[in-house]
C-alpha cells in the first residue's frame, strides 16, 4: 500500500464556504445592453442547429466587449474562486436553440466542448426525463428529478448550465469548495486521507458502456496530486455500483472516507446553494468545485418542467489530471471506458 504523504493545508481564493458568498455579489457578471446586443449580432451568424453548431469557435462568435470579460472570468475559474455566474440573458426573447446557440458560443470562450455519453451530444439536456414505465437504474442522473448529491462530473474541466425554465419550488444549484473539504478532513480526520487518495473503483452504466467491462481496472482518486496541483474526483454513484453490482468491498476506512466527505460537503457552513433564474449561466471549474442540487417540486407538464442546457469544457489553460483519474477517454465524438 502507497503510503500518503504528509499533508498540508492548501491556501489561496480556491478554499472557500458558502458563508463568504451568501452575502455579496462579486461572483456574478451582470450582462449590460451592449453585452447582449453583441449576444444578439454573434448569435445571428452562427447556425443554430446540431450538429453545424459544433464547428462555431470563438472567431465566429465575436464579443468585443463582453470577450474580454469572459477571459477574465476563466482566469477566476482557474486561479480564483472557481465558480462564476453570468446574469441577465432574456430566455424569454429567444427560441430553444437559439438559446443554444448562444450558449455554445459563450462556452467556446472558456473550452472545447466534450460529448456527454456515448451519443456524441455535446450539448446535453438536464430534466426530469422519467415516468411510470422508466428504467431509473440505467439512466443517467442528468435524466432524474429531485435532490442530486454533490460530486464531480467525469474526465472534464470545466461545467456549464444554462437555465431555461426553473422547478415550481426549489432546486436550487449547490456547491462546495472540494479545497476546503480536504482542509475540514486534514484537520478533523486525517487518517481518511489515505483511502481518498487511493481512491474507488468505479461501476459504469451498462448503456454507457463499450467494452464489455464491469468496471475500470484502476482505482480513481478523490484527490490527486499532480503536476503541482491538487484536484478532486468524487462521484458517490459508480462507486456504489462498484459494490452492488461488481462485487467490490470496501473496507471500514474506505467506506468511514466516503462518508465523512459527502456528509461534509453538505454541511450548511461549507456548501453554498445558489438559486438560479431563467437566463442564467453557471460555470464551475470541476476539478475544484463539487456540484449538487436540492430536491424540488416540478410542474406535471414536461413542457413547463425544471430544464437546463449544459457544457462539459476541455480549457487549455487547466491543470493536468494524472492518468489513474481519466474514467473515459473523452473527445467530440464521445466516450468509452478505459484501462489503465
Amino acid at each position: 500500500m502507497q503510503a500518503i504523504p504528509t499533508r498540508q493545508a492548501i491556501s489561496g481564493p480556491s478554499v472557500w464556504t458558502g458563508r463568504d458568498y451568501a452575502s455579496n455579489e462579486d461572483w456574478i457578471l451582470h450582462l449590460t445592453a451592449t453585452h447582449l446586443a453583441e449576444i444578439d449580432t454573434a448569435a445571428g451568424k452562427v447556425p443554430d442547429k446540431i450538429p453545424a453548431l459544433y464547428d462555431v469557435t470563438e472567431d465566429d462568435f465575436p464579443l468585443p466587449s463582453l470577450g474580454p470579460a469572459l477571459t477574465a472570468l476563466g482566469d477566476e475559474l482557474e486561479h480564483g474562486r472557481g465558480f462564476v455566474l453570468i446574469r441577465g440573458l432574456p430566455v424569454e426573447r429567444y427560441s430553444e436553440d437559439r438559446l443554444a446557440a448562444i450558449f455554445w458560443g459563450l462556452g467556446v470562450y472558456f473550452g472545447v466542448g466534450l460529448a456527454q455519453s456515448t451519443k456524441g451530444d455535446r450539448l446535453g439536456h438536464v430534466i426530469d426525463l422519467s415516468g411510470p414505465e422508466s428504467d431509473v437504474g440505467q439512466m443517467r442522473n442528468y435524466e432524474l428529478g429531485g435532490d442530486l448529491r454533490m460530486h464531480t462530473d467525469l474526465n472534464n474541466d470545466m461545467v456549464g448550465l444554462l437555465m431555461l425554465r426553473a422547478a415550481k419550488s426549489g432546486g436550487e444549484s449547490r456547491i462546495a469548495s472540494s479545497m476546503a473539504i480536504h482542509n475540514i478532513i486534514l484537520d478533523e480526520r486525517p487518517e481518511f486521507l489515505e483511502a481518498l487518495f487511493r481512491g474507488y473503483y468505479f461501476h459504469h452504466l451498462r448503456k454507457e458502456r463499450t467494452e464489455g467491462t464491469n468496471r475500470t481496472a484502476h482505482r480513481v482518486p478523490v484527490f490527486s496530486d499532480y503536476d503541482g496541483a491538487l484536484s478532486c474526483h468524487f462521484n458517490p454513484s459508480p462507486v456504489e455500483r462498484a459494490v452492488t453490482r461488481a462485487g467490490v468491498t470496501l473496507s471500514a476506512l474506505e467506506a468511514g472516507a466516503f462518508q465523512f466527505f459527502a456528509e461534509v460537503a453538505t454541511r450548511p457552513d461549507v456548501c453554498f446553494d445558489m438559486a438560479l433564474r431563467p437566463g442564467d449561466i453557471q460555470l464551475l471549474n470541476n476539478h475544484i468545485v463539487l456540484h449538487g442540487r436540492t430536491d424540488y417540486e416540478d410542474y406535471p407538464e414536461s413542457e413547463r418542467r425544471r430544464h437546463l442546457l449544459r457544457l462539459w469544457l476541455r480549457c487549455a489553460g487547466a491543470r493536468t489530471q494524472a492518468p489513474e483519474t481519466q474514467v473515459y477517454k473523452t473527445d467530440a465524438l464521445g466516450f468509452r471506458n478505459v484501462t489503465i
